[in-house]
């Protein structure tokens, strides 16, 4: 990460100002992976938070507009043993849109929004295995 540099939202390798194609990585002075961006002609596609510890474990990935630099698609949140328990979904503009919650590859939660504001159906399935549903415009619940 060092070897490159932000202008104008791209990535451009700092040794000869060509744009960047690759993955840039940030590690610890043990060499422990802490984060790392990949990169294709100076835009970023994803990203890789890891866990500190021993094994090379992702704990959040973020996933970028390829067409609009910097703007959210998804981000993947996992737990230690490597499975998603949280993603968030975002439309084109970088907007959320969904956000599903995981237990042991399961859909508990799903709730659409728009932007900030819960706007669609919220669905929950409790730990007795109830679903439940409701309906939510603009952030308001729907009687």
């Amino acid at each position: 990460m060092k070897e490159t540099y932000i202008d104008n939202n791209l990535v451009y390798q700092s040794i000869n100002d060509k744009l960047f194609t690759g993955i840039a990585q940030k590690k610890r002075k043990n060499g422990h992976l802490v984060y790392e961006e990949e990169y294709e002609n100076g835009i970023i596609l994803s990203s890789n938070l890891y866990y500190n510890g021993k094994e090379k474990r992702v704990s959040n990935k973020t996933i970028y507009n390829p067409n609009k630099p910097l703007v959210l698609l998804q981000e993947h949140k996992y737990d230690l043993k490597g499975e998603i328990f949280e993603t968030v979904t975002y439309n084109n503009d970088g907007i959320k849109i969904l956000l599903e919650q995981f237990e042991k590859e399961k859909l508990t939660y799903s709730c659409q929004y728009l932007g900030k504001k819960k706007n669609g159906i919220e669905y929950c399935l409790n730990k007795n295995g109830v679903e439940t549903q409701i309906e939510y415009r603009n952030g308001k619940k729907v009687k």
